[in-house]
């Protein structure tokens, strides 16, 4: 048979019919349907996606789901509540694409032979992951326009390009809904429609303000009176600010009758906040004397406790006389593997009540802290019966 009658060939019912006999089958077992496969003459440029149950549920409610990353970055997929990490896997096998194909459940009577075309074949597809956000980003760009007082708002506003939501959301590698909970997690707040942070010393003074109100009004840190506060404070704060430090560091008091009225403060936030205050300006503080520091630095009223600072602090109980030191989660790489070279570089071995404030953002369902440490770590137990988890690999260490 030359080339042009192999291009031309048609399959008949005839042809199907021996194809049957010398597959040894019976008519009678199979579904009238039958469907002859032809090659196209090109194939299009498309790319197959992988596809979970929520992406599909999504797809099938209307909602869109967008690819997201830079040159620089990795792509990821978002839905409007997951991230999704984006991989191309290979298969063995050709995958064949044919959009018009029918399936064997649908009703045939009579055998009747229906053409379709092949219109790419596939050895790749996109894989999809779960993944968590990817955050890194979008406290470097709001750190970049922080507000800074009002006596440097002009200059930030010539000098720094300022976001709105839907900008970050172009930018940022997570769901619309994470990246809400991520603007409300560290502090962001609006002025005119762009999203900000307040600049740490001016977050200090800001929040100075409402505590030496609070101690020169000798009130209890749980039952601060509103209206006082504002009316004296707003000579100090621009109103967006004091409503902002207000909202950050205060809740409604629970009281029935006092819960339009009075708020009280966060205990852990205010404690946390202080403790950052008295150590991001130097690198290690003697641990007993930073309990004295902290202690002193709050309301009164108030307990601090090294549990506050979890995620925030590393303590170096084998040094002589203990320490303390900043150390913020929200600093490290959002990359599971690069965080955990960088945790090995600061240290060769940690505990699991160490190092579990720095991996459990990045941990989830499938994949929780354990997991992570049994993957990327090995397990040592010292003299005292202490277990220690070290580098897996001597390239982290």
């Amino acid at each position: 048979m030359s080339q042009n009658e192999i291009s031309n060939y048609v399959r008949t019912a005839e042809d199907v019919k021996k194809v049957i006999e010398h597959a040894k089958l019976s008519e009678n077992d199979l579904k009238p349907n039958v469907q002859p496969i032809y090659f196209g003459e090109k194939f299009e440029n498309y790319k197959l996606l992988q596809l979970d149950e929520h992406i599909l549920a999504d797809l099938k409610c209307g909602q869109t789901v967008v690819f997201k990353g830079d040159h620089k970055e990795s792509a990821v997929l978002c839905t409007k509540t997951k991230t999704y990490d984006v991989k191309e896997a290979e298969t063995s096998n050709s995958i064949l694409l044919l959009p018009e194909l029918t399936f064997p459940d649908e009703e045939f009577n009579n055998m009747e032979l229906t053409s379709r075309k092949v219109v790419g074949i596939f050895h790749t597809y996109l894989e999809v992951k779960p993944c968590k956000p990817r955050l890194t980003k979008l406290r470097y760009l709001l750190k970049n326009c922080s507000y800074k007082g009002s006596e440097l708002e002009k200059e930030v506003l010539a000098t720094s390009e300022m976001y709105t939501f839907e900008h970050l959301s172009a930018k940022i590698q997570a769901s619309d809904n994470e990246l809400k909970d991520a603007l409300k997690e560290m502090g962001a707040f609006q002025i005119d429609g762009n999203w900000r942070v307040l600049d740490f010393e001016y977050e200090c003074r800001a929040l100075s303000f409402l505590l030496n109100l609070i101690d020169e009004q000798s009130w209890p840190y749980n039952t601060i009176p509103m209206d006082e506060t504002l009316n004296i404070l707003s000579e100090l704060l621009p109103p967006v600010i004091l409503q902002h430090i207000i909202d950050q560091y205060s809740t409604w008091c629970v009281s029935s009758n006092l819960s339009q009225t009075h708020r009280s403060l966060i205990e852990d936030k205010v404690c946390r906040f202080m403790a950052v205050g008295l150590l991001r300006p130097c690198d290690k503080f003697n641990l007993t004397d930073f309990k004295t520091a902290w202690q002193g630095s709050v309301p009164e009223g108030m307990i601090t406790n090294l549990k506050q600072l979890d995620g925030t602090v590393l303590v170096d109980q084998s040094s002589h006389p203990q320490t303390i030191c900043y150390f913020n989660e929200q600093d490290l790489p959002d990359d599971i593997l690069e965080r955990i070279v960088h945790l090995f570089q600061v240290r060769n071995k940690w505990t699991f009540n160490e190092i579990q404030p720095f991996l459990e953002k990045l941990s989830t369902d499938k994949l929780n802290v354990n997991t992570l440490l049994a993957k990327y770590t090995r397990a040592t137990t010292d003299a005292d019966g202490v277990r220690f988890y070290c580098s897996r690999y001597s390239s982290i260490m």
